[in-house]
């Protein structure tokens, strides 16, 4: 006969919570997997997949064990356990091919759906099958089939919901403990859809051999409580030793930082950093005693020609044997720097002209001697010029920028010398004035323009996003990088005007590429120090964006890390107030020695930039490539992505796609360009629409200076 059958509410509650309990740790586990070494990563993997499994496993017999008969009922031990098991396999297959790989392909979401699908529905039937007792089951054929239909659909959510969390580190939480809520409704409905299938029919007879339901369920809740409460004290301990070494880790790369914010990485002298805050500390010594200093700058004569026939390794040997001839000729309170690439600079204090003069003649003696390299016999040079304060200028800026000229005259009449800075033969002042009569008109004049540069995701061709950067056509010196002017924008106060046009401009265009189908194409900004200390900036900024329709996550805000750390508190709420609005916020050109790692753990910012001097001199096992790979490790630690700029060989893409940087950007893969020729790069799969550039003059933000482009 048929018999009626009830349910214990507070067991089927019991059971949805174990799910989700056992989802929201096996996806923990999952997110542990991305910073585990390989050694862990099999641990977490299978505490993950035995995790979940166990979780829809105890869901089922909790909610079996909610059901009320009025006679014997017994459970087929071999029959659970094969249900146990077929629960934790199909766990752990789909949890692997969940972390495999973080790119979303719909074939590998259609084989992790299939395979959690296959298992809890397998497991759910082979559970009701292991049911003893003395009557039969009927089933509902429709019933069953929706429970399959619901089981694939529901996991298919689940697991897109989980690809996205691996995706993104951004509100991780609330995104793991929605999937977690998804995979536990999911087994649940299941559960509950293929119970309503099934219709008793029976008579009270004692039952031998199996499971009772009162062993089944301590069975049950000692296999639940023993695993969870395992995971439970493994992750705690695992967080204790992650925290004890990301502790360590800042630890350590602060003291790289602050040792690369004084040093250069290939030859250990000092950085143009370094040099900068000398010749501040000398000017100010100097001023109150007119004591004479000089500022040397020195290049190495041809040497791009040098390193392309030998080789980079070569290249970087020549440099540290000069750097180490140079040395050897300083006297105490002389600073020798690297400023990059073949090109030095020295500090030389209480000096006169002969004495710097017998200097550098003593140095450029030394360089010429002979040097081994390669099997071949090199004869190096080396061109200089002299700046002598207060003679030859009274600021840093300008004893820097005259001993260029005069080194630069050098060049031009054949190399091989030095050279004392003489006004008579400099030309770059007329220049200068002119350029600083014409940029108060270049924004009416319409000569301003916006450069693209794509940004990359690590292991796809595809375009994540562009950085807008500002450029000057001027009629008579062709297009100039925001370098050569900026400083004219400040000292004409158009910084802000001219900065603002290129926010709406950069804005607009991104709206004609929307509108052409790439609705997941980003933005990103940089904010100099005056537009960052603007009251009105964030409202500026959201008017932009509400008047080209765009939705405030298109957009990130690059800010360099001294201005953000320059006033932490007001840096704070600023950076609030955007990231309420849904704008994203990156740290620019971090790892320039401004800042103290630990202090970015109170700002809410989403991604780093990484200075591309750290990424030019970047080798296999060099003291840049720890040091990048420690502030990526970090950086993930925090939940925050890292953009590579300023790759421009494979090798170091290489590196720092080994490294699992997320986003690369570089004259490896594209130089700026305008925005027509960003739709004809292949990462562009559907058409786009550019605009004319904008007429009118308006007033906020212009990007920092960008030495690399």
């Amino acid at each position: 006969m048929m018999m009626h059958v009830s349910w214990n509410p507070l067991l089927i509650g019991i059971s949805f919570i174990v799910a989700v309990i056992a989802s929201f740790v096996a996806l923990d586990c999952t997110g542990k997997i991305t910073h585990a070494k390989r050694r862990a990563d099999l641990f977490w993997r299978l505490c993950a997949g035995a995790t979940l499994g166990l979780g829809i496993w105890s869901m089922h017999f909790i909610g079996m064990l909610s059901m009320k008969m009025p006679l014997p009922i017994r459970y087929d031990f071999l029959l659970t356990l094969i249900s146990l098991l077929v629960a934790i396999a199909s766990a752990t297959a789909v949890l692997h091919v969940v972390v495999t790989s973080s790119v979303v392909s719909p074939k590998r979401w259609m084989l992790a759906t299939a395979i959690l699908s296959a298992g809890v529905v397998s497991m759910h039937y082979i559970g009701m099958s292991a049911l003893m007792f003395s009557g039969t089951l009927r089933w509902s054929v429709p019933l069953i089939a929706l429970s399959i239909l619901v089981a694939i659909t529901a996991c298919g959510m689940a697991l897109w919901l989980t690809f996205r969390l691996r995706q993104r580190r951004r509100n991780a939480l609330f995104r793991r403990i929605i999937a977690a809520l998804v995979m536990g409704i999911t087994v649940a409905a299941v559960h509950y859809i293929g119970m309503s299938a099934t219709t008793f029919a029976g008579h009270a007879t004692d039952l031998t051999g199996g499971l009772s339901a009162q062993g089944l369920s301590l069975w049950v809740t000692a296999t639940t409580l023993l695993l969870l409460g395992a995971m439970l004290a493994f992750s705690v301990f695992d967080s204790r030793v992650r925290t004890t070494r990301l502790t360590e880790d800042l630890e350590l790369l602060n003291f790289q930082l602050e040792r690369q914010s004084r040093n250069d990485a290939l030859t250990g002298l000092a950085n143009r950093i370094q040099m900068e805050v000398r010749i501040e500390e000398y000017l100010k010594n100097a001023q109150r005693g007119r004591v004479t200093f000089a500022v040397v700058v020195i290049d190495l004569d041809r040497f791009k020609l040098l390193n392309d026939t030998l080789g980079q390794a070569a290249g970087d040997r020549v440099l540290m044997a000069v750097a180490n001839r140079l040395s050897a000729r300083l006297k105490p309170a002389m600073l020798l720097a690297r400023l990059g690439g073949d090109q030095f600079m020295l500090l030389v204090p209480h000096t006169s002209e002969g004495e710097v003069c017998d200097l550098i003649t003593a140095m450029m003696d030394a360089v010429r001697r002979p040097l081994y390299e390669s099997g071949q016999l090199l004869t190096l040079s080396l061109s200089a010029g002299i700046a002598l304060f207060p003679a030859h200028g009274e600021s840093g800026q300008a004893l820097k920028t005259n001993a260029v000229i005069a080194m630069t005259s050098v060049k031009h009449q054949g190399r091989n010398h030095w050279a004392m800075y003489n006004p008579l033969t400099m030309q770059q002042g007329s220049i200068t004035a002119s350029l600083q009569q014409d940029v108060l008109h270049a924004l009416t004049r319409q000569q301003f323009e916006v450069a693209y540069q794509p940004i990359y995701r690590n292991g796809t061709e595809a375009i994540e996003g562009v950085e807008a950067l500002l450029r000057w056509r001027h009629p008579q010196h062709g297009l100039l990088l925001a370098e050569s002017f900026f400083p004219l924008l400040e000292k004409t106060d158009q910084l802000l005007p001219v900065g603002h046009w290129v926010i709406e401009e950069s804005c607009r265009q991104l709206k004609a590429w929307n509108d052409g189908g790439h609705t997941e194409l980003t933005l990103s900004i940089t904010l100099s120090a005056p537009q960052f200390e603007q009251e009105e900036i964030h409202q500026q900024i959201c008017d932009v964006l509400e008047a080209c329709s765009l939705p405030p996550s298109r957009l990130t805000l690059k800010i360099a890390e001294s201005i953000a750390l320059a006033d932490v508190e007001r840096s704070m709420r600023v950076m609030n107030e955007f990231m309420l609005s849904g704008i994203a916020l990156a740290i620019d050109n971090f790892g320039t020695g401004y800042a103290n790692i630990m202090l970015l753990k109170a700002l809410p910012v989403q991604q780093l930039k990484i200075n591309r001097s750290l990424i030019k001199d970047i080798r296999y096992n060099g003291k840049n490539m720890a040091i990048v790979a420690n502030i990526i490790d970090v950086a993930h630690s925090m939940h925050m992505s890292v953009v590579a700029q300023g790759i421009e060989t494979a090798e170091q893409k290489f590196l720092l796609t080994s490294m699992g940087c997320d986003y690369l950007q570089g004259f490896l893969f594209s130089h700026p360009m305008p925005a027509s020729e960003v739709v004809l790069l292949p990462g562009f799969r559907t058409s786009s629409v550019n605009l004319p550039p904008l007429q009118t003059l308006i007033t906020p933000l212009v990007p920092d200076v960008k030495t690399q482009i």
